[in-house]
């Protein structure tokens, strides 16, 4: 449920572009670089609020915020005659978040549940409960909080830690893009071509659902194979909390759960040939062909079963990624 605000405005955006396409080496090499900008102002969010008010949020135009960064796109062709040619080309993205002003009653930070909106930082951070490990002795899992005095200490006790949550680093990564080569040879043709994303970091929930204690409430739930590191008696030095069912927080929302959200995807693989013209023309065809395809062959990622494709900030396995296809065909002109 939420309240109405009779103050609400319209989202305003402004965008700016600039940017130069180039070509060198007899036009061997093109490519074009590009610098964008978008500045939205008034963005429109739910804010909550206390459930003391009645309802649970607010509609209102929480501040301005800025998308500014790079483009690059590269293309080089390394052979080219009459029978060969081989083509390279690869495009990168370099983005900054910033969030410029937040509605005065915010007093420059919002928090809402997991996430954290703060002037002059990023929209893409989250806050949690910072992970300390594994009681050496007990092991039980350890959450940093602070004692009456505000000294650091570490606890057992989720719901102490709760109360001193810290926002994480910037989620977002650096750099992403794609890249691929082309090649044709006398008739036959092959492509490649993959997407890549490098220095950024995601909170990896499906990977937290396979690593629970064994509590009632995961009864049916399967484990990843990471926890046959867990604590025990004879595996003390382990960060994996021990497995018992009585631990409700062995697997709480903490950043023990923020893992890289590097990959390297193999989107499509193509290969294919072209009968010559002096054997289709016999047949009254302009040009045959015959090719196979596969495309989501494949994806490289920090952990097996994470696709960070999904979100910068989370992601999680109860969503279906890409499907792996193969496919192949004829393809007539006449």
């Amino acid at each position: 449920d939420y309240k109405g605000n009779p103050d609400l405005t319209w989202e305003t955006s402004t965008s700016f572009n600039a940017g130069f396409d180039f070509s060198m080496l007899n036009n061997r090499l093109n490519g074009s670089i590009e610098y964008f900008l978008r500045q939205s102002t008034d963005m429109l969010y739910y804010r909550p609020v206390g459930p003391s008010a009645g309802y649970q949020e607010l509609p209102m135009n929480v501040g301005s915020m800025r998308n500014s960064g790079v483009e690059i796109d590269l293309a080089y062709s390394i052979i080219k005659n009459k029978n060969i040619s081989w083509d390279v080309n690869l495009n990168a993205s370099f983005i900054n978040n910033k969030i410029i002003k937040l509605h005065k009653d915010l007093e420059g930070e919002l928090i809402d549940n997991t996430r954290i909106y703060s002037e002059g930082e990023s929209m893409y951070r989250m806050y949690l409960v910072k992970y300390a490990g594994v009681d050496s002795e007990t092991g039980k899992a350890l959450y940093w909080a602070k004692d009456k005095d505000g000294k650091a200490i570490t606890t057992d006790d989720y719901s102490m830690a709760v109360n001193y949550k810290e926002a994480t680093d910037n989620l977002l990564p650096t750099v992403y893009g794609g890249f691929g080569t082309s090649v044709s040879l006398y008739g036959f043709h092959a492509s490649i071509q993959m997407s890549y994303q490098l220095g950024g970091q995601i909170y990896d929930s499906g990977y937290a659902r396979f690593m629970h204690g064994g509590t009632s409430s995961y009864a049916g739930t399967n484990w990843h194979t990471d926890i046959r590191n867990a604590w025990s008696e004879t595996n003390k030095g382990s960060n994996i909390p021990r497995l018992d069912a009585e631990d409700k927080y062995a697997s709480s929302q903490s950043d023990r759960w923020i893992t890289s959200s590097n990959y390297l995807s193999l989107n499509n693989i193509t290969f294919g040939y072209t009968l010559p013209k002096n054997i289709t023309n016999k047949f009254l065809v302009d040009r045959l062909r015959v090719y196979f395809a596969a495309d989501n062959v494949a994806l490289l990622s920090a952990r097996k079963g994470l696709d960070p494709r999904q979100s910068y900030t989370s992601a999680t396995t109860a969503l279906y990624t890409p499907i792996r296809t193969i496919s192949g065909g004829i393809s007539l002109t006449f």
